[in-house]
């Protein structure tokens, strides 16, 4: 008998899932639902292949990109378990093609790889991408794939010091897969298909484009707005294959969900043990209680008193979304061939249902909304931006200009940025009375903190600036001549 939420969230799924297909316009979509390490829902939605109209179904093949990240982990903490490494041992002392070059006193440590703490930046040295042996990081199918010493040469070279700052690095998991063939003496690929996907009966997971994986792969589509019509996007492999490369089913997750909620094991076999995967869910890196802490290859948060680990993951043509609420023994798993985050949305949105929760929320039950705090604006407003680093806060300049405002207008607390979705601004709604600099935007945190010499801090690694944002300034003169138009 299953509970309630988790049977009124099985009846809805279908419904909820047909909606966000129609209103996202994805070719297709396929969703796995697991419960005390049982599969209890496993469906495909649309097409994996529009032109031959092949269905999705829960043996559809997927490009789960990012999700390759948690994998490359298990793979590494396999081999902590084994005694080969300490966590905090520099990882310059176990790869053998090339080096980790550190900025400042402090070694790159295996802790600071997983947790994206080493300081390393969105990209290899640019110029290191138009090597011929290099390829861009991106190679067509079929191909060879060349090693990451050709990419990264001698040295790949951190931009700020470890343990400074987050950052979420692609070329920091690539090693981390590196790190596990060069410690276990087999390829990254070749390592994963014996120790993890065998023992999990993960029979079409494949960091190759290998027999496994070919006759059921979905293709990747892009969808032209103006025309109605969707376009395949370049099937390419990348060269950092242990942080994006790896291809999986719904049923392959379902199995991999199921061991990651029990322990570290799952009906066919284990590939961990609970203390261990314990230490991977228990935030390691984290700025405050209340916001997203990060464990080794893990996100961690709390939805409403449920602990929940995740990780999404985006390429071409491919988003895939993956939460597991481990205590309450529940995952679930989406995967679409259209980069639309709608796939994040539906499975949220599910397990959110089958918890009976929403993800943080702030405001306590049966507790009055809180009150604003005028009298303390005044240290809240201004300007903030990370810590200095081009390559370090590109997804910051990205997506939001690398650079927040928070302001007052109509007599409430605002925060926007230079640029992207929270150009228009947001209302900064209190969020706790017992603590008048924690915020929120829907039931998204925002935590400010006064730093020890004085001065203020939003906790996403932003820093309240004492003189005219360069980003800012940057923008006037892009108003000025009406070049901005082209970022919105």
């Amino acid at each position: 008998m299953l509970p309630d939420t988790i049977q009124q969230t099985l009846e809805t799924a279908d419904a909820t899932i047909t909606k966000a297909v129609e209103e996202n316009h994805l070719p297709g979509i396929g969703v796995g639902l697991v419960y005390q390490g049982v599969p209890i829902y496993a469906k495909g939605f649309g097409v994996a292949d529009i032109l031959h109209r092949v269905p999705v179904t829960a043996e559809t093949v997927f490009r789960i990109a990012s999700i390759s990240k948690t994998f490359a982990a298990v793979a590494l903490m396999q081999l902590w378990e084994q005694g080969k490494f300490d966590l905090h041992a520099p990882v310059n002392d176990f790869l053998k093609g090339y080096k980790v070059q550190h900025k400042g006193d402090q070694p790159i440590t295996i802790h600071h790889l997983l947790t994206h703490t080493a300081g390393l930046g969105e990209f290899a040295a640019f110029w290191k991408y138009f090597s011929p042996l290099a390829h861009f990081n991106v190679v067509r199918p079929g191909r060879y794939v060349p090693e990451l010493k050709w990419l990264y040469g001698r040295f790949l070279r951190a931009e700020r010091p470890a343990g400074e700052k987050w950052c979420y690095a692609n070329n920091g998991f690539a090693t981390v897969g590196q790190l596990v063939a060069d410690i276990s003496g087999q390829s990254f690929p070749e390592y994963t298909r014996e120790h993890i996907f065998a023992p999990l009966g993960m029979e079409t997971a494949d960091f190759w484009r290998s027999p496994r994986v070919k006759p059921k792969l979905a293709i990747g589509y892009s969808y032209k707005e103006k025309q109605k019509q969707f376009k395949a996007v370049r099937d390419l492999e990348q060269v950092t294959i242990a942080a994006g490369s790896m291809n999986a089913s719904v049923n392959d997750m379902t199995h991999y969900i199921a061991a990651l909620m029990d322990g570290g094991r799952n009906e066919f076999g284990q590939i961990l043990k609970p203390e261990t995967l314990e230490m991977m869910f228990t935030p390691q890196f984290q700025l405050d209680t209340r916001l997203q802490g990060m464990g080794y290859g893990f996100k961690v948060d709390n939805w409403g008193g449920h602990r929940v680990v995740s990780h999404d993951g985006l390429w071409l043509g491919f988003i895939s979304s993956m939460f597991v609420a481990p205590d309450a023994e529940l995952g679930i798993i989406a995967i679409t061939n259209r980069a639309s985050s709608a796939a994040i949305s539906v499975s949220r949105q599910l397990l959110q249902r089958a918890l009976g929760t929403s993800s943080r929320p702030l405001k306590k039950a049966g507790v009055a909304e809180p009150a604003d705090r005028p009298e303390l604006w005044s240290e809240l407003v201004g300007f903030y931006a990370p810590t200095p680093g081009w390559n370090t806060n590109f997804r910051m300049w990205q997506q939001y200009g690398n650079e927040f405002e928070v302001y007052v207008a109509e007599e409430k607390l605002h925060i926007r940025s230079n640029w992207g979705g929270w150009k228009k601004g947001f209302l900064l709604r209190p969020a706790d009375a017992d603590d008048p600099l924690s915020f929120k935007i829907g039931s998204t945190p925002l935590v400010f903190r006064r730093t020890a010499v004085g001065g203020m801090e939003l906790l996403k690694g932003l820093h309240r600036l004492e003189k005219r944002p360069y980003a800012q300034s940057i923008r006037r003169k892009l108003d000025r001549f009406g070049i901005s138009k082209l970022l919105k």
